[in-house]
């Protein structure tokens, strides 16, 4: 079997994704561009229509792993720029181009319509015709969507005007799905003239309110990389897009548990060898890695510290005759200080109580429960605390840069949760009640499982 990619050979390799959004003036696409990718919109919005802007690369917070272009041609009625967009996909899509300099999919940007009429130009139209001729996916994205929303709401609103706000608010949506299916029939009905299969499309709004939309888009689009690209290459989309958490955190659970994958399957050996804390160790520097976080604070001993004393309830098997010894300490701190100041004080270990320490400190990696216990429980509480800190983080600094005290203030907050406890309580029965020990599969799940299990009970919250 093939070994995966890590996260550091794909960083390595340098490939890029690289997308070209297409749209008239007014439609939004700078907004979405800054709502998907955090490159801000007066980088993307200062050019006039029908410049010829389409060579300029946007970079995703400053990664060269994605690459963005933008034009703004295709007025109604304007058909002479198709051959400057031709041309260009032409040029990106040649065989034998290197995967960097591809362009691997279009996003058609058109305001969502409101009312019955034609959705696309003769320069969009002949676009999907040449897009289909050789081959490069499309995503169709109606824009502006909230806009359909609130007119149905305005003309409910004035036929009914003691109209409940909650009704109000349901009727609206529900008049609004209808009038976008009858614009998809629309959609179909040009699909069919044109004699081309239906492309990929979604509707999306930047407003509060419309987050899952906007994350319909970058599952789409992140469905083609995984469709067309080879390898790992679909893993970068992963990493340098903001705007859909299910799509990072499945990354996150996928090449955190790689490690450990490759280790029970014997493509990496070390099964019965290696120390837990070493796997540990690439464990959290795989997950970090996948969140574009701009921080040091992560990688410190500091952090891991505090990461080793959430988990620690979980160990089963605690040996209460250990008295305290400075150099065990040491020793099983290696996880925590591989790659940072030296070691504090015994005291300043910050709660972690010495039976656990030394047992950690010589745990070997392999197929026990205490072992997959502590291993699902890190997995699952580091995806949660990051997931937290890409909340809190994202309020504050669309650079996603952090700092020590907002990091120990959603650590605190998470150690505090009830939900936090009742991870570890279900990991612990689960392991102690176990008859048969997980395989890497069911690792998987298991990990899956929590982190879903989580975020339900985050949002539901």
């Amino acid at each position: 079997m093939e070994p995966e990619s890590t996260i550091d050979e794909i960083i390595k390799s340098r490939q890029r994704l690289r997308i070209l959004s297409i749209g008239r003036s007014g439609v939004g696409q700078s907004s979405l561009i800054s709502c998907v990718f955090h490159i801000t919109s007066s980088h993307v919005s200062h050019l006039k229509p029908g410049e010829l802007d389409i060579e300029q690369e946007f970079i995703s917070g400053g990664t060269p792993f994605f690459v963005l272009h933008k034009y703004t041609g295709f007025e109604p009625g304007e058909i002479t720029n198709f051959e400057i967009v031709r041309e260009f996909i032409e040029q990106g899509s040649k065989q034998g181009l290197p995967l960097k300099d591809r362009i691997h999919c279009l996003w058609l940007c058109t305001k969502t319509p409101t009312a019955s009429g034609r959705v696309f130009e003769i320069g969009d139209e002949k676009l999907l015709e040449f897009a289909y001729k050789i081959q490069i996916p499309v995503v169709i994205v109606f824009t502006q969507y909230d806009r359909l929303v609130r007119i149905k709401t305005a003309e409910l609103k004035e036929e009914h005007p003691n109209m409940d706000p909650a009704t109000l608010d349901e009727r609206s949506k529900d008049e609004a799905r209808n009038v976008f299916e009858i614009c998809v029939q629309s959609l179909q009905h040009t699909m069919n003239h044109l004699n081309i299969p239906m492309p990929d499309y979604v509707k999306v709004s930047v407003r509060p309110g419309y987050k899952e939309d906007v994350s319909a888009l970058v599952e789409v689009t992140g469905d083609i990389f995984k469709e067309r690209l080879n390898g790992d290459a679909w893993i970068m989309w992963a990493i340098v897009q903001q705007a859909i958490l299910p799509l990072k955190m499945d990354t996150c659970i996928t090449k955190g548990m790689s490690y450990y994958r490759q280790v029970l399957t014997g493509t990496v050996p070390g099964l019965g060898q290696m120390l837990l804390r070493s796997c540990l160790m690439e464990v959290h520097n795989d997950i970090i890695k996948c969140w574009k976080f701009k921080c040091k604070v992560l990688n410190t001993a500091e952090f891991k510290r505090l990461m080793l004393r959430l988990i620690q309830d979980v160990h089963m098997k605690p040996d209460v005759s250990i008295h305290p010894n400075t150099e065990i300490i040491s020793r099983s701190v290696t996880l925590v200080t591989a790659t940072s100041t030296p070691l504090a004080p015994p005291a300043a270990i910050l709660g972690l109580t010495y039976d656990f320490l030394q047992w950690f400190s010589n745990a070997v990696l392999e197929n026990t429960p205490e072992v997959q216990c502590l291993l699902i429980t890190y997995t699952v509480d580091l995806i949660n605390i990051l997931r937290e800190l890409f909340d809190f983080t994202h309020k504050s600094s669309p650079a996603l840069t952090i700092t020590w005290e907002g990091l120990r203030e959603v650590f605190e907050a998470y150690e505090c949760s009830p939900t936090c406890q009742r991870i570890h309580d279900i990991a612990r029965c689960e392991a102690l009640q176990s008859i048969q020990i997980l395989t890497a599969d069911g690792l998987d799940k298991r990990v899956r499982a929590l982190v879903e299990g989580y975020s339900e009970n985050r949002d539901s919250s």
